[in-house]
């Protein structure tokens, strides 16, 4: 094999791949990442049996092949090379990188060892990859931490994308927290479809194909769902427990005991000041209402603080409900603009809803007030 590539596009590629490689892997060959010369171009891929990825790179083919080499140095060494074109000849034992006062030589890996990489189904429709990253990564900070996930909680661990007509959802829930997220896609042919995919896993695959267009390609007969955009493929082995139903869970606002409208971003700052003098995470922040004054208030004995907000409210004179205030100040932090919420009792979830905005809503439920 031997080619010639730009370095800069190279070492991108070989970071970003690298990237996604167990740190420690069970196999050292899984720490690898395989270069295949197609036609002329070359296909980057690495893969631990949970997640490849595969980037197409342009390149000057001069004798076709493939190369399988550690990762890490790949990454640190095309790093290294100076701008400009760089010569890839490999033989039997080893892989040389050749540019104008440099030369790295890297050992070769066993081509026959490495695991066959998942085929990605076919592209169901394409999504704009920034709106599909910040939906995505907020969602999964409301998702359930892998070592709690365990038996028929095995859903919560993931995101949960679907199509709905010319719309996904994007969902995730830890059981305290609902995140439901609406944006915009362009189907092809039908519009059902979903994936599960890990929260962690997701997450880092929409950051890396963020800046335009992404196809999905939702679960075929394998479970596997692939992301791509114009130049890299992520496939993504997908959680086996289906999501759980939560639709039920959305509180119904003609059954809320009043509501409350007030700027996003005053409540958000008002919950992160009370839950400074709060000794614990899990201690929660007190909302407490008076006519068309909120009270955020944090601490109990010792170190006290409390913010008063005005608010337009209905039928809350009174009303005081606990929440964990990094678990509301999340729900809080995507709203751009004025949030309604609407209350039922102290110990049943509130609803969260953007003032003219119907893409977002979420659910926090309280945490028990101490008598």
């Amino acid at each position: 094999m031997k080619i010639r590539i730009d370095q800069r596009q190279l070492a991108d590629a070989a970071k970003r791949a690298h990237r996604r490689l167990p740190n420690n892997p069970l196999q050292p060959i899984l720490g690898g990442l395989l270069l295949e010369t197609d036609g002329d171009s070359v296909t980057l891929s690495g893969f631990d049996y949970e997640t490849s990825t595969r980037a197409s790179l342009a390149a000057a083919v001069l004798e076709p092949g493939h190369v399988l080499v550690s990762g890490r140095l790949l990454a640190d060494v095309t790093a290294a090379m100076p701008a400009g074109p760089i010569d890839l000849v490999v033989d039997d034992n080893e892989a040389t990188l050749a540019a104008p006062g440099t030369t790295f030589t890297l050992p070769t890996m066993d081509r026959r060892d490495y695991p066959a990489l998942p085929e990605a189904p076919a592209p169901a429709g394409t999504v704009d990859g920034d709106l599909l990253a910040a939906a995505v990564v907020h969602a999964a900070q409301a998702s359930m931490p892998d070592k709690e996930a365990a038996g028929n909680l095995e859903g919560f661990r993931g995101v949960h994308v679907a199509a709905d007509g010319d719309h996904l959802t994007v969902s995730a829930s830890d059981r305290y927290r609902i995140v439901r997220h609406r944006i915009p896609w362009t189907p092809e042919g039908e519009t059902s479809g979903e994936l599960l995919v890990p929260a962690a896993n997701l997450a880092a695959t929409v950051k890396q194909l963020a800046g335009g267009p992404v196809q999905i390609s939702f679960t075929g007969d394998v479970a596997v769902a692939a992301l791509a955009n114009a130049t890299v493929t992520v496939t993504s082995r997908t959680i086996g427990t289906p999501f759980p139903n939560i639709d039920g869970f959305f509180p119904d606002p003609a059954k809320a005991a009043g509501w409350m409208r007030v700027d996003a971003s005053e409540l958000l700052e008002a919950v992160k000041r009370a839950g400074l003098v709060n000794d614990k995470e899990v201690d929660p922040v007190l909302l407490a209402f008076e006519r068309d004054q909120l009270t955020v208030s944090g601490g109990t004995e010792g170190s006290k603080g409390a913010s008063r907000i005005d608010v337009e409210a209905a039928d809350l004179d009174g009303f005081t409900a606990g929440y964990r205030p990094g678990f509301l100040g999340s729900l809080l932090a995507p709203i751009d603009g004025h949030v309604q919420v609407w209350f039922t009792t102290p110990n049943k979830p509130a609803l969260l809803v953007p003032v003219d905005d119907d893409t977002y809503r979420a659910v926090c439920m309280p945490v028990r007030i101490p008598s």
